[in-house]
C-alpha cells in the first residue's frame, strides 16, 4: 500500500511544488515578524529560531527521530544535513550583518538554487537540463531586482567577509536541501521538475524522522551559541513572542513542509522554488510594514513568479 502511494507521489509531483512554495511563504514571514523585536541582533534570531525550532522537531518527531540517526541508510546524510544547517544558520545572519540585508539575502538566497544544481551535478553526474537554467537565471534575476529595491542600507562590516559569507549560506543551504532529499528517497522517475527530469520519490524512512534528526542534532551548537552570546536578549519577556513564532511557523511549520516537498522534488528545483519567499518579504513590507516597493519591485515580482511557473509548469514531456 505505500508503495502504490508513494508511485503515486512520484508521478504527481505538483503536491510536492505547492508543499515548497507554500513553505517559501511561510520563511517570508520572518522579516516581518523580526520587524516586532527591534534591537535583537541577527544572530540571536538565527540561533533561536533554528536552535528552538530544531528541538521543537526533533521532538515531534519521537523515537523516529533517534531512528534516523543510527539507521545506517540515513544516519550519513542526517549528519550531513545537520552540519550543513548549523553552517548556514551562522552565515546567513553574518551576511546580513556584514554586507548588509539587501546584498548578503541576494547573495545568499540567489546562489543557493545554483549550487544545488552544481551539487547534483558532481555527486549525481545528473547533467543539467535547459528549462531549469532559464527557469533559474529569469526568477534569480527578478528576486535581485526585488531584494536591491527594498532596502538602501548599508554594510557595518567587511563587505568580502560578508559576501563570503552569503556564499557559504548559499552553498550550505543547498547541501542540507540535497540531504533531506538523499536521505528520503533511493530512486527516481521521469517527470519534468529538476536540472533534469527526474524527482526523487520517498520511499524509505519516515520523513518525520528524517528532518528530526537533521533538526535536532543541528540546534545543540546554535542553542549553545545563544546561550553564551546572546543570554541578555532571552531575558526581555516582549521578545519571546517573535521568537516562539520564528521557531514554530517558519521553522517547525516551514521546514515540514519543505520536507514533504523534497519528496517528489529534487534539491535543486526545491532550491530554485524557494526563490518565492523574498516575494512574500516584500509584499509583507508594503503591506504590513509600510515599505515603498515602486514599479521596478513589482516588475521583479513578476519576473520571480514567471521563473517559477517556467519550473512547475509541465512540459512536453508530461503530456503524452
Amino acid at each position: 500500500m505505500t508503495g502504490a502511494v508513494d508511485a503515486g507521489r512520484a508521478s504527481h509531483p505538483v503536491g510536492g511544488i505547492a508543499a515548497v512554495v507554500v513553505a517559501a511563504a511561510v520563511w517570508g514571514t520572518t522579516g516581518t515578524a523580526t520587524h516586532f523585536a527591534p534591537g535583537v541582533p541577527a544572530f540571536v534570531f538565527g540561533a533561536v529560531t533554528f536552535g528552538l525550532g530544531g528541538l521543537v522537531l526533533a521532538g515531534l518527531a519521537g523515537r523516529a527521530t533517534l531512528r534516523a540517526v543510527v539507521a545506517p541508510g540515513t544516519r550519513g546524510w542526517v549528519w550531513l544535513g545537520a552540519a550543513a544547517l548549523a553552517v548556514y544558520a551562522v552565515a546567513f545572519y553574518a551576511a546580513l550583518a556584514d554586507a548588509g540585508v539587501a546584498l548578503g539575502t541576494t547573495i545568499a538566497i540567489g546562489s543557493s538554487p545554483v549550487f544545488a544544481g552544481l551539487v547534483e551535478w558532481v555527486a549525481e553526474r545528473r547533467p543539467v537540463a535547459r528549462r531549469w537554467v532559464l527557469a533559474t537565471v529569469v526568477s534569480v534575476i527578478g528576486m535581485v531586482v526585488v531584494t536591491l529595491s527594498r532596502s538602501s542600507s548599508s554594510s557595518s562590516g567587511s563587505l568580502a567577509i560578508g559576501l563570503g559569507a552569503a556564499l557559504l549560506a548559499g552553498l550550505t543551504y543547498a547541501l542540507y536541501s540535497w540531504a533531506i532529499a538523499r536521505g528520503m528517497g533511493t530512486f527516481r522517475a521521469p517527470v519534468p521538475g529538476g536540472p533534469t527530469a527526474e524527482i526523487v520519490s520517498h520511499v524509505g524512512p519516515n520523513g518525520r524522522g528524517l528532518v528530526g534528526a537533521v533538526f535536532g542534532l543541528a540546534a545543540v551548537p546554535l542553542v549553545v551559541l545563544v546561550v553564551v552570546s546572546g543570554h541578555e536578549y532571552l531575558v526581555v519577556p516582549s521578545d519571546w513572542p517573535v521568537f516562539l513564532y520564528l521557531a514554530l511557523v517558519p521553522t517547525v511549520i516551514g521546514h515540514s513542509l519543505y520536507a514533504v516537498g523534497l519528496r517528489t522534488v529534487t534539491a535543486s528545483a526545491a532550491t530554485l522554488l524557494s526563490l518565492f519567499e523574498p516575494v512574500v518579504a516584500a509584499v509583507l513590507a508594503v503591506l504590513v510594514v509600510g515599505e515603498h516597493l515602486g514599479v521596478v519591485g513589482w516588475g521583479g515580482i513578476v519576473l520571480v513568479v514567471l521563473g517559477l511557473a517556467l519550473l512547475a509548469v509541465p512540459g512536453r514531456a508530461s503530456r503524452r
